[in-house]
């Protein structure tokens, strides 16, 4: 069943306008959550897909409440874990896995691919448009901000604020501010 749920997403429901489509409203919405819920490994309540996401077969993909993913997003070669509270931009990628290429004498084509790269976010998390984490990030904090353009390769510590290429921490949040 779970390909026949996966077959409407991806031929379907993806293409439907962004859920703040003032003439259709929240129906896009609405449909794309009733498919995740039965397409991932877990989800939460009051999920928001925006159009066009990508997230492989689903399996790999665990999602917590109030979570949502911007349009365009891409996951790819990774085993995504979602806290609560994610507010992310357009044009997020996620990317994982790689290539072999220690080899000189093999085509790096031919050298294989890399295992799928964990990939765990923590809860109150947001994420700027664009932002690119690769494969060397396999935890962002509690509370963490990563500023829009950002290329993240590395772990980001709870509530701090990165951003830039390679992301670099600029500041941390702080209650008092």
């Amino acid at each position: 069943m779970k390909n026949i749920w996966l077959l409407v997403y991806y031929c379907f429901a993806q293409y439907l306008p962004k859920s703040t489509n003032p003439i259709v409203g929240k129906f896009p919405q609405f449909i794309r959550r009733f498919l995740c819920k039965r397409i991932f490994t877990a989800c939460g309540t009051g999920l928001n897909v925006e159009n066009r996401v990508y997230f492989g077969k689903g399996a790999d993909f665990y999602i917590g409440d109030e979570s949502g993913l911007g349009s365009n997003f891409k996951s790819l070669n990774r085993i995504v874990t979602i806290g609560n509270y994610l507010m992310m931009g357009e044009d997020v990628l996620f990317l994982g896995g790689g290539h072999h290429c220690n080899q000189l004498d093999i085509p790096m084509k031919y050298q294989g691919g890399k295992e799928k790269t964990p990939l765990k976010i923590e809860d109150d998390v947001w994420i700027g448009a664009r932002v690119i984490i690769l494969s060397g990030c396999t935890h962002i904090g509690k509370g963490v901000i990563i500023g829009a353009g950002s290329v993240v390769t590395k772990d980001i510590p709870d509530y701090a604020i990165v951003g830039g290429n390679p992301a670099k921490i600029i500041r941390y949040r702080n209650h008092t501010q």
